[in-house]
């Protein structure tokens, strides 16, 4: 079946020949026409084979849109004509006068896939909620897509950041970490050590998964709510996150940034990619940055070097094989924790300041170190089979050293302890499978079978030792003389192998979609220390969706998924723990209104994790539960040229269901029952201000409890962030390429308490931050 791409930006009521504001920089054909598309009000009909391999000039300035397409095909063998008062149909020039028969059904695909570069806020096709190239509204589960553009407006810093405007993401629940991202998602936990990259794990033991990805080089950042064992194995109910990177440019790309901003912020950046020969068979990208800040916490300065060289190779349409290297080098450490008392509470001396270290700079220290190697592959054998393989190999080091509160030690002292690591590991992960689209009778398949293979080895050690001075953080003295008393040591190493077998098909009849999927996977878990271990997994998952399309952009489905979760251990009668499982039932409607760049989404959900392991006196026990059920809203629309908008709600209620530890019937620390928030930014499209972009958001996350006993509650909080930018193109045509922005969050400064885990596990949110940055694109 012949593949079409629909670019769909119709402004009702627009007549063809109305002259438009045009910005559109050299690049490949099939986003130039997406972006005219978005700019001149047109709907442009396409065989998606007729662009492959072709790039376009780009067109500036003030035209009809009929002359912009023209010009924008110049060079390309293709000519247009009209189909409708604002449609147009591309074909070759020498076959004009046929006519082109676009049935209801054929419209299959759009100019982007699921890894190249969007056009705007709003994404429509994602690959992390089924391993194919899927249109959002015809996936019957919850993903959220930030885009690269939304990326460059808001500036976060880390991907915890970048998923504020999220709904069911808890972002930052432990404080301003630009160590380590630490958010939860509908309830349960997600580190980074447990994101995708490019759609392959990245799982990670212990403290070895203290990592955060650079933003700077994605090109989006997907996030798939729920259990999605059928897709990646082992892995948390709550859901996952796809990190994307960037890849090689077909068209010149050159950009350099510098920044600056409060708590001495610094950093530049660049990323650069191009053809490497005149027909396009290889290009490449390479994407650099270097940060240095202090921290909210005195005493603390984050530093980080990164680098990602990025080669492709297409020697034909239906091959592609891009290498994907990464290195990244971290130094810092953790926003220390405080005491409830003082913080979420006023103690008699009043509270602590924000930036209160209860460390030492003479011992604490943190340094992350990353390298990565992997490559992604895909060929087309024919109009029904695909191959595809991704492959990564990742070394990780990291040592550290940090100086924490035990507990309250009288007078308004405290006691400490010391907690030194230090660990490296390797992981390697393979996935493979092959698509096929085909059809029986009246139903179309999209036949999805893999395998994927993860093998991991971890050397670890942790050394805790109890500080027998005592601390006062109101009155703090560093840099005395500490004796310490060793109470714990560790040290082992840890093997970690999945295999996993999946199988999954998009059934699509008239408007009907439906998806089934199963999977069955291995694991093999060894630890060897003074007691060693050897556990052994197998577990099927299974999931099923069902969405129905409407001609008026209407999209109800419902689902059912699965999840899995080894866990290592023993019972207090040596039996081998079972695997945390998961299972989750979501109800939900998709939007996506004909003519517009807009998509609307609502679920309701509930979801459910069984087998909790919990300590009691020192042995395990799996009889815990967790519920969460809750609903969730999000709205993404550009509402007219240059005018974004995104906005999200959410309701989440948690509750421990089964405890041992009599915590039946509590909420889970730090996971709040209502979230939301609003952004809106807007791109004056002329007149003296042409170029100038405002945008604003805020954002409510709701309160939450402070301890698994639920014994205290730390209060809601409301903050605004602001961006402003200007071209100064538009100024001074000189100047083209050169942007200048400010960016603030937290801007009315809010004093805040993100989240604790306990009494003496409380901290602060981040303070008022200021970017300043220069951007040059050549």
């Amino acid at each position: 079946m012949t593949s079409f791409s629909l670019l769909c930006a119709l402004l009702p009521g627009l007549a063809l020949a109305e002259p438009r504001e045009f910005d559109i920089a050299p690049q490949p054909l099939a986003s130039a026409l997406n972006r005219l598309a978005a700019q001149g009000g047109l709907q442009v009909i396409f065989d998606g084979n007729l662009v492959q391999g072709k790039s376009s000039r780009g067109i500036n300035g003030r035209h009809e849109p009929e002359a912009a397409l023209s010009e924008l095909l110049q060079g390309s063998g293709l000519t247009w004509r009209a189909t409708g008062s604002t449609s147009v149909t591309l074909e070759p020039a020498a076959q004009s006068s046929g006519a082109l028969e676009l049935g209801a059904t054929s419209i299959v695909g759009q100019a982007y896939s699921s890894v190249s570069p969007d056009d705007g806020y709003v994404a429509k096709r994602s690959s992390v909620g089924s391993k194919t190239d899927t249109p959002l509204i015809e996936t019957p589960a919850s993903v959220s897509v930030i885009t690269r553009e939304q990326i460059e407006a808001q500036q976060p810093k880390t991907v915890a950041q970048a998923l504020r405007y999220t709904p069911g993401v808890n972002t930052e629940l432990a404080g301003p970490q630009f160590v380590v991202d630490q958010l939860s998602i509908r309830g349960f936990q997600q580190g980074t050590g447990r994101m995708l990259r490019d759609g392959t794990r990245t799982f990670l033991p212990e403290f070895l998964g203290w990592d955060a990805p650079e933003p700077y080089g994605l090109e989006r950042i997907e996030v798939l709510r729920g259990a999605s064992s059928v897709l990646y194995g082992a892995s948390d109910p709550g859901g996952q996150i796809n990190l994307v990177s960037k890849r090689p440019t077909q068209q010149p790309l050159h950009e350099v940034q510098l920044q600056a901003g409060n708590l001495n912020y610094q950093q530049g950046a660049f990323d650069l990619g191009d053809a490497l020969d005149d027909e396009g068979i290889w290009s490449y990208r390479l994407t650099g940055l270097f940060r240095e800040t202090d921290a909210q916490t005195d005493h603390i300065t984050n530093r980080r070097q990164y680098i990602a060289p990025a080669l492709s190779y297409r020697p034909s349409a239906d091959t592609e094989f891009t290498l994907l290297g990464e290195y990244q080098r971290q130094t810092g450490n953790f926003a220390n924790s405080l005491p409830a008392n003082g913080t979420v509470f006023r103690d008699a001396r009043g509270r602590l300041d924000r930036d209160t270290y209860v460390g030492d700079s003479a011992y604490d220290f943190m340094t992350n170190e990353k390298t990565s190697l992997g490559y992604v592959f895909e060929h087309h054998f024919d109009e029904t089979w695909t191959l595809r393989q991704n492959v990564r190999y990742s070394n990780y080091r990291q040592a550290s050293s940090e100086i924490a509160l035990f507990g309250p030690a009288g007078g308004g002292q405290y006691s400490r302890y010391s907690d030194q690591r230090k660990g490296d590991g390797r992981l390697f992960t393979v996935d493979t499978h092959v698509q096929a689209n085909f059809a029986t009778g009246p139903v179309e398949h999209t036949l999805l079978s893999g395998v994927d293979y993860n093998n991991g080895k971890f050397d670890q050690q942790q050394a805790l030792d109890f500080i027998l001075q005592s601390f006062d953080p109101f009155q703090p003295v560093y840099g005395q003389p500490l004796s310490t008393v060793p109470f714990s040591f560790a040290s082992y190493e840890q093997k970690l192998s999945q295999t996993g077998v999946y199988l999954q098909d998009q059934l699509r009849i008239d408007n009907w979609v439906l998806l089934l999927g199963g999977r069955y996977d291995w694991a093999v878990n060894q630890k060897d220390d003074r007691a060693p271990q050897t556990q052994k997994d197998e577990k099927f998952s299974g999931r099923a969706g069902l969405v129905y399309l409407f001609d008026n952009g209407l999209a109800p489905y419902l689902s059912y998924s699965e999840s899995f979760l080894p866990v290592m251990g023993t019972t207090a009668d040596g039996t081998q723990l079972d695997p945390e499982t998961g299972k989750q039932y979501e109800l939900g409607l998709k939007y996506e209104p004909p003519g517009s760049n807009s998509l609307y989404t609502v679920a309701v959900f509930e979801l459910t994790k069984q087998n909790v392991t919990e300590t009691i006196n020192g042995f395990s026990r799996q009889e815990g539960e967790v519920r969460s059920r809750g609903v969730e809203l999000e709205a993404k629309t550009e509402l007219a040229p240059g005018f974004n908008l995104i906005g999200s709600y959410t309701w989440n209620d948690v509750e421990v269901t089964q405890s041992e530890r009599g915590n039946k019937g509590n909420t889970p620390f730090r996971t709040p029952e209502h979230m939301a928030s609003l952004w809106a930014d807007y791109q004056l499209q002329g007149g003296s201000l042409n170029g100038l972009r405002l945008g604003a958001g805020t954002r409510y996350v709701g309160s939450t409890f402070g301890d698994a006993q639920n014994s205290f509650k730390v209060d809601s909080y409301v903050l605004v962030d602001a961006m402003v930018s200007y071209e100064l193109g538009k100024l001074d045509a000189s100047l083209k390429g050169v942007e200048l922005a400010l960016n603030a969050s937290n801007l009315f400064d809010k004093e805040y308490v993100a989240g604790c885990f306990n009494d003496m596990g409380c901290q602060y949110g981040q303070q008022r931050t200021v970017y300043g940055t220069v951007t040059y694109n050549w």
